[in-house]
């Protein structure tokens, strides 16, 4: 937007100068900012999904604003590159480049930074272990994540204090620490592999390119391919025709025939 209001009051400034008249078409297609390629817009599609794909555990609401926000840049993109951009030069490519490469670097990483997410913020490994060596039930696991603070801290305070950690009163770690972390460790190698797994099972499931579209493009090869053939018959009939099989053209090749016949004559 602030491009291009520059660019207008650039123009409003020069036109005020010259003799007024009434712009052409072209002019006026000239006079709006030049494109500067798709390099942005790819860079902020790229930070978006880095950013939903990689916090996504921490924040689930985000994939929902993204795809808001994304419904209203159409618009505001379409209106833009209309209205406020040069048309820009076609370039043929066969696919988005180094973006992709990119993006399935960022979903990979997303994938472990969200086990890590999972695994060492949340409740529901310590929960799980606690009731596995309990016999299924959670009866006084809050209690069980506090530690007693240690005995320096209350005598020279005249007070106990409790915090949440996995410690016994002398501050060291307790076994089940050690058992937790190793849960811990254990669901992020078995997460990211079964991510990986269900990805790669998409992947091969879903074709890059639909049925229905290979057959139209195989049928647009053979039918290339039948006409260069025809084009071929055609061409050898007409060349049949204006030489016939005993005529020897005047070229270089003839003429160098005919010598040596005459020289071994």
């Amino acid at each position: 937007k602030l491009k291009a209001w520059w660019q207008k009051r650039k123009l409003a400034i020069i036109r005020g100068s010259q003799i007024c008249q009434e712009p052409k078409h072209w002019e006026d297609d000239y006079e709006l900012i030049a494109s500067e390629g798709l390099f942005d817009e790819y860079l902020e599609m790229v930070l978006q999904f880095g950013f939903i794909t990689i916090f996504v555990a921490a924040f689930p609401l985000a994939p929902l604003f993204a795809m808001l926000n994304n419904w209203v840049e159409i618009r505001l993109d379409a209106q833009k590159f209309v209205c406020e951009y040069r048309r820009p030069v076609a370039e043929r490519a066969q696919n988005i480049g180094i973006w992709f490469h990119i993006l399935d670097g960022l979903a990979q990483l997303s994938v472990i930074i969200n086990a890590f997410l999972i695994a060492f913020t949340s409740e529901f490994l310590p929960q799980l272990l606690y009731k596995y060596e309990n016999s299924g039930s959670l009866d006084g696991y809050v209690n069980f994540t506090l530690a007693y603070s240690p005995c320096s801290y209350v005598s020279s305070n005249y007070t106990i204090c409790r915090y949440k950690a996995f410690r016994d009163p002398a501050g060291n770690l307790t076994l089940f620490y050690w058992k937790l972390l190793a849960v811990r460790l254990g669901f992020i190698i078995a997460f990211e592999h079964v991510v990986f797994l269900i990805l790669r099972l998409i992947d091969w499931m879903v074709l890059d390119i639909p049925e229905s579209l290979q057959v139209k493009i195989k049928r647009e090869r053979y039918l290339a391919k039948q006409a260069l053939a025809d084009n071929q018959d055609v061409y050898l009939s007409v060349s049949q025709r204006v030489n016939p099989p005993g005529w020897r053209g005047c070229g270089p090749a003839s003429v160098r025939g005919s010598r040596q016949s005459e020289s071994e004559g």
